[in-house]
């Protein structure tokens, strides 16, 4: 069930599980970069800068909700 649910997230492009593949520092604006692979989807990605989706948010809410309405 959960292995589905994360599944769910790589679809929606957040992957909950990395794994750091690869870091070059740099100078300037850039800063360092981090290549890192979604144990889940297995695709591999440059990491941005952390920022929340709100898409992201809206749907573990509404998971959320479901989930407490089921118990």
């Amino acid at each position: 069930m959960l292995e589905k649910l994360l599944i769910i997230c790589c679809y929606f492009d957040y992957h909950p599980r990395t794994r750091l593949v690869d870091v070059k520092i740099g100078f300037g604006p850039s800063g360092k970069i981090e290549k890192v692979e979604c144990m889940i989807c297995k695709k591999v990605y440059i990491r941005d800068n952390k920022t929340i989706n709100p898409t992201i948010v809206l749907l573990v809410i509404l998971l959320f909700v479901i989930v407490m309405l089921l118990f």
